[in-house]
């Protein structure tokens, strides 16, 4: 059964997005926070994305950055996965691999688990995270030393037990990743 997660960078205070979007914030410079993003990219099979993040991040990489190694991994690993892109209507999917879900999604959701190959990965904004949050296996927080006050809520009102299974810390950044599983 393939397994799948929602992987989101979030502030102390729970939010994936400072006032006007502003993400600032998610840039320590710290390569092993960087090293975690890219081994999370090596073991999916897929990503699923919402029409917007999909629309937002497409440009960026395409031409992705290329300054480190790491970089250029992420790159090369961003552009080769295969992204299903959530939407109702009918987005632009140039940045392939790409199909878009969202017609049936219980049944493409049981499609993907019952596809037998590596993990998918949800890299969405807070709307699509709701949404799939019901299919998710696991969550994994990415948690930055910043409290931000306001901006996007990630889970909103959304009442959900949970059991920790892993957390590792990234000292030079403070930057901590929590991964938990449904429990009570």
């Amino acid at each position: 059964m393939t397994e799948i997660f929602l992987s989101i960078q979030v502030s102390v205070d729970g939010y994936i997005a400072g006032p006007d979007g502003d993400l600032s914030w998610t840039d320590v410079g710290d390569d092993d926070v960087d090293e975690l993003m890219a081994e999370q990219l090596r073991g999916i099979d897929a990503m699923i994305f919402g029409h917007t993040s999909y629309g937002l991040l497409a440009p960026y990489w395409q031409d992705g950055p290329t300054e480190r190694a790491v970089d250029r991994e992420h790159t090369r690993l961003m552009n080769t996965v295969t992204k299903l892109v959530l939407s109702h209507g009918t987005p632009d999917l140039s940045w392939g691999p790409a199909e878009r879900i969202g017609a049936d999604l219980p049944a493409e959701m049981a499609r993907l688990k019952d596809g037998g190959g590596r993990a998918v990965a949800v890299f969405a904004g807070a709307e699509t995270s709701r949404t799939l949050l019901p299919y998710v296996d696991e969550i994994r927080l990415v948690v930055y030393p910043v409290l931000l006050g306001s901006g996007l809520a990630l889970f909103g009102e959304r009442r959900q037990p949970l059991s920790l299974v892993g957390a590792r810390e990234f000292p030079a950044s403070g930057v901590v990743q929590l991964r938990y599983r449904r429990g009570s």
